[in-house]
């Protein structure tokens, strides 16, 4: 059993050979110990913040992880940045990492260092998998979430797990939305889904087709739509509610995504009546249309709809209560902010964050990007009815 821990002086040598390793091989190595130490750059980081700091600074491509032990304990892991490294170096790396380690600890008093072959993908999947699980069931008070190894110290670039990974990106998906009100950093979000903010983003554009601030925006974006046609709420109320700090950005932000200004979205829509939000999922698939995903959406959130046909073309011409009158109103619908020219099912989905079906005056709704009246949105069927 370890009886003391090692000296502070210990800590700065192990830096301090760290980096010259790094010098030496052109392979960047960090030592994280669980005791809540860094050992990075030639220097011994001990405070959480500076930790997370220049763990997120960090730009590996790949991390190979080597859990280190200390007297037969799990004591930490040495990172090294394995891009375009092979495995020959790295075994070579890791003797010659636990013989540096064993010249600076003193084994007859803590024990013999050994640093374990590196962690496959998958069990660093199955790592990340089983931290999520605790997620979920951590109570708000616990060790869990008071603990200060930082949650994105493994970074999971490696990952080829395709269920893992959809996990990881579920995570973070409903980690947005529960919080869309609030300020969302991508180094926060991928924290909260327990991976590194590099693999995070990629994960972004390999599912959603998006990048991480685009998909956060076209969330941000579709609920100040609703707040600005719905509620009388000023337009810096608004910013602040759904989690900008400046109106002006915010008004930049609206403005790239819609073609309007807030306050001019809210003099051009003010016969707006209804809103219906089918936010971005990873269970949309490649082939469906917007119409094939809002029929779905009305199906499991158990909204009737009806669909008709008008000179080959079928439309949907009522949701919940609201239809038709008169040809006057009815429900157009817009993506990502956008009102596209074509019926809904000629539009694909697989690319876009948000869908909004909106009920109005079809004399009153606009395409933002053309500025120019728009006419009801056709969703082409087969079938009249669903």
């Amino acid at each position: 059993m370890i009886t003391y821990s090692p000296r502070q002086e210990d800590y700065r040598d192990l830096a301090h050979s760290l980096a010259t390793f790094t010098s030496l091989t052109q392979i960047k190595t960090m030592f994280f110990g669980f005791n809540g130490i860094l050992l990075a750059d030639d220097f011994v980081y001990l405070n959480t913040e500076a930790i997370e700091s220049t763990l997120i600074d960090e730009t590996f491509e790949n991390y190979a992880v080597f859990p280190v032990s200390l007297n037969e304990q799990l004591w930490g892991s040495i990172m090294c940045d394995a891009t375009n490294v092979s495995k020959k170096r790295l075994f070579l790396s890791r003797s010659y990492l636990q013989t540096i380690m064993n010249g600076i600890i003193d084994s007859d008093s803590l024990g013999e260092i050994k640093v374990w072959e590196p962690l496959t993908t998958d069990q660093i999947s199955q790592i990340n998998y089983l931290h999520a699980l605790f997620g979920k069931h951590k109570q708000p008070n616990s060790p869990l979430t008071t603990a200060t190894t930082p949650a994105h110290a493994m970074k999971l670039d490696q990952l080829d797990d395709q269920d893992a990974a959809s996990r990881s990106i579920a995570l973070a998906v409903n980690y947005i939305h529960q919080n869309i009100q609030q300020s969302l950093s991508l180094n926060e979000v991928a924290q909260k889904a327990f991976l590194s903010p590099s693999y995070l983003s990629r994960l972004f554009k390999k599912y959603l087709h998006v990048n991480f601030v685009e998909y956060v925006n076209n969330q941000k974006v579709a609920l100040a739509q609703e707040k600005l046609a719905l509620s009388q709420d000023s337009v810096q109320q608004i910013s602040n509610q759904i989690g900008f700090s400046q109106t002006s950005y915010f008004t930049k932000i609206f403005k790239r995504k819609t073609g309007l200004t807030p306050s001019e979205f809210r003099q051009r829509n003010h016969t707006i009546q209804k809103i219906y939000t089918i936010p971005r999922k990873l269970d949309w698939q490649s082939n469906e249309s917007v119409y094939d995903i809002s029929k779905n959406f009305f199906k499991a959130n158990h909204i009737n709809y009806f669909a008709d046909s008008t000179e080959g073309t079928t439309y949907v011409n009522k949701i919940g209560d609201l239809g038709d009158t008169d040809g006057n109103r009815g429900w157009v619908y817009t993506v990502d902010g956008q009102q596209p020219l074509q019926s809904a099912d000629e539009t694909p989905a697989n690319d876009k964050s948000v869908i909004q079906w909106v009920y109005t005056n079809y004399s009153q709704a606009e395409a933002p990007s053309s500025k120019e009246a728009a006419t009801p949105s056709h969703a082409t069927s087969k079938s009249t009815k669903s």
